[in-house]
């Protein structure tokens, strides 16, 4: 369960909150974009800080998370005699309450990945995924409104966290106009 929640996390920008709130009902798949011969993409409907939303999870690998998710709780609940409801939590206890954390769980996880750090010495949380998911989506170019609309937040938020980013997400922008040479290659150097 934990090493999905991190999976889900990672690729989808929610909050813990949104997370906890989580039910099967919640999610659901929109068609790709016209001509595109794509799978469905997953969309979350969250609740939480900012609201209700829509979210758009960044990988198709994330329905996959789900699905493990589903298939970990169907088998607990074969267990019991039970059946699982669509009004169900995904992110659950056995006996289906919401998990209220993962915190510790997660807290042992980076102690025995020694990843417990960040390069600058910053003890990593789960609210780590977030900013993971965050930076990733700016690296590749995605625009900062879009973005933030995603994750329900604001994108004068989103640059004063992750403005070290969007220099390296806006190369092809800012080197429009230099010369290139026959390869296709920035000269960069070229009095070197």
């Amino acid at each position: 369960m934990l090493v999905n929640y991190v999976l889900v996390l990672a690729n989808t920008g929610i909050r813990v909150g949104e997370a906890r709130g989580l039910k099967w009902s919640d999610l659901k798949e929109i068609p790709a974009p016209n001509g595109s011969n794509q799978s469905p993409i997953l969309v979350l409907h969250v609740k939480g800080k900012t609201g209700a939303r829509e979210v758009v999870a960044a990988t198709l690998e994330v329905k996959e998370y789900f699905k493990r998710i589903l298939e970990l709780r169907k088998t607990e609940l074969e267990r019991l005699g039970e059946e699982l409801s669509i009004e169900d939590y995904v992110f659950c206890n056995r006996d289906g309450t919401a998990i209220g954390s993962f915190k510790k769980s997660f807290g042992a996880l980076l102690k025995y990945a020694g990843v417990e750090t960040d390069r600058n010495g910053n003890k990593r949380t789960i609210y780590s995924l977030r900013h993971t998911y965050a930076t990733n989506l700016l690296e590749s170019g995605v625009h900062q409104f879009i973005l933030a609309k995603n994750m329900g937040t604001s994108t004068a938020m989103l640059e004063r966290h992750y403005g070290h980013t969007s220099n390296v997400a806006s190369a092809a922008e800012l080197t429009k106009g230099s010369r290139v040479n026959g390869d296709g290659q920035v000269r960069a150097l070229e009095w070197l």
